[in-house]
């Protein structure tokens, strides 16, 4: 049976409360209405800090180069 290639991963721009701008994966958005307490609970504010804008970007094209070899 032949492999399945698998797809490049899908990215959108997400603007936050406080106007900062993320590249997300588009299958990881969820409607903040959806998800349990839990879930809630594990979810950052980036309005309240975490990581830095610069530190955040790092992080997203890191991944998204992975994805990109992943792909290959």
């Amino acid at each position: 049976m032949p492999e399945k290639k698998k797809r490049p991963t899908i990215y959108v721009r997400v603007t936050d409360r406080a106007g900062n701008e993320y590249l997300c994966p588009l299958d990881a958005l969820r409607d903040p209405k959806d998800v349990t307490e839990e879930e809630l609970r594990q979810c950052l504010d980036s309005a309240r800090g975490g990581f830095s804008d610069e530190e955040a970007m790092a992080i997203i094209r890191s991944e998204f180069r992975k994805g990109l070899k992943d792909s290959e």
